[in-house]
């Protein structure tokens, strides 16, 4: 009887902490999106991956992300529209715990050069479609995947890491073998949904 408790309670634990991961999860990704929406770059590295910075050191990633689209005269506008949030569960794997959300979002493309929209409207860019809105404006609008780990990297918290198509070449170098196949496992299970 006495063993038979102690599990339930062992159980009972787990699942809270689970839940409690969930919950941390889910705010943490509404929170990261708000931030990117801000253009709040600062807040959005503090949320980020650390081992990406061994590719793209802090202030790199920040003057890219804020000077990128400026810099080509393009003006970046992000739309409001539902999130529709959809988390995997959270994966315990040997070294680190992982959990993967997929999320929609919608942007606008004010352009300075014409020329560039035909560029961009012929471009496959994965679960993003882009459509012609005026004469130099266009919508990007599609699903994201950010990749949520905790591990040693992160110091027992969760840190955040972008996981569309077009950052697999990146998260290769960055995530061991284990977390990729496990986020490889929980897209196809998002896709699935």
């Amino acid at each position: 009887m006495k063993k038979l408790l102690i599990c339930l309670l062992l159980l009972s634990a787990t699942g809270a902490s689970a839940q409690q991961d969930a919950t941390i999860i889910k705010h943490d990704f509404e929170t990261i999106v708000a931030y990117t929406h801000q253009k709040n770059m600062d807040k959005v590295i503090e949320m980020t991956y650390p081992q990406i910075f061994k590719i793209m050191p802090r202030a790199q990633m920040k003057a890219m992300a804020n000077g990128a689209l400026d810099g080509m005269g393009i003006k970046s506008i992000f739309e409001e529209v539902p999130l529709m949030l959809k988390l995997s569960p959270v994966k315990k794997l040997a070294n680190a715990s992982v959990c993967l959300g997929r999320y929609n979002q919608s942007m606008v493309l004010e352009f300075k050069n014409g020329a560039l929209i035909d560029m961009i409207t012929k471009t496959k860019m994965g679960d993003t479609k882009v459509e012609k809105i005026g004469s130099n404006k266009v919508r990007m609008k599609g699903t994201q995947y950010l990749l949520a780990i905790k591990d040693t990297y992160t110091n027992g918290t969760w840190k955040y890491l972008r996981y569309d198509d077009e950052d697999a070449a990146t998260n290769a170098k960055i995530l061991s073998k284990e977390i990729l196949a496990a986020a490889t496992q929980l897209k196809n299970g998002l896709y699935a949904k």
